[in-house]
């Protein structure tokens, strides 16, 4: 699912999923890129915005940031990226190197948008993105929640349908270092987190396509 090298480089494949070379200890960062910022640029925008705000929150209680599968935490030495089904192990990232890998994603979708073949399919659903705070337990302040979702019209059987058929799917790709996955539905990306020990999906959400 992510290419191995020593420079972070960004790429579409035929069926316009963000695809993410990487160092290897930066695989847990190519893997929230694709399932937690996604390759849409109005998007991506909302979520760094929000990203920022808790970089800058006065209380360190508040500096946390909880996505489809991962979650960042600001602390005074930089970045820190736990899974949220225990993927992989913490992963620690100095300032000076997450926020310019948004920057450079944001780039790379701007200089991508006109592309032939990255529109989108008459008919694609509408997926939204919405942001909560959750409290966490003894006071230990809150996390904000920003994490995708189906269509609202759809029916929980239909979006049980969908997840696993993305996970079935002939164009499904996965990570066995992360656990990410990504697969497709009726032209829609479907993306993931799966237990490597019994290949077995343990999440699902939709991927907001650029």
């Amino acid at each position: 699912m992510f290419g191995i090298d020593d420079r972070i480089v960004f790429t579409f494949d035929e069926w316009r999923r963000l695809r993410v070379t990487a160092p290897a200890p930066l695989l847990p960062l190519a893997a929230w890129l694709c399932t937690d910022a996604q390759p849409n640029v109005a998007a991506l925008d909302a979520f760094v915005g929000q990203l920022q705000t808790a970089a800058r929150a006065p209380d360190p209680r508040l500096r946390m940031v909880q996505g489809n599968g991962g979650v960042v935490a600001f602390e005074p030495g930089g970045v820190r990226l736990d899974s949220l089904y225990d993927r992989w192990e913490t992963l620690f990232l100095p300032a000076d190197l997450f926020w310019p890998v948004l920057t450079g994603l944001r780039q790379f979708l701007v200089g991508t948008a006109r592309e032939p073949g990255l529109g989108r399919p008459a008919g694609y659903p509408t997926i939204e993105r919405a942001a909560t705070w959750l409290e966490l337990a003894g006071g230990a302040g809150a996390v904000l929640v920003n994490r995708t979702s189906f269509p609202r019209e759809w029916s929980g059987n239909e979006v049980v349908e969908a997840g696993q058929g993305a996970w079935q799917s002939a164009e499904l790709i996965a990570d066995e270092t992360t656990g990410a996955w990504s697969g497709l539905w009726r032209g829609m990306e479907i993306a993931g987190y799966y237990d490597t020990v019994s290949n077995q999906p343990l999440v699902y959400f939709p991927v907001i396509s650029p």
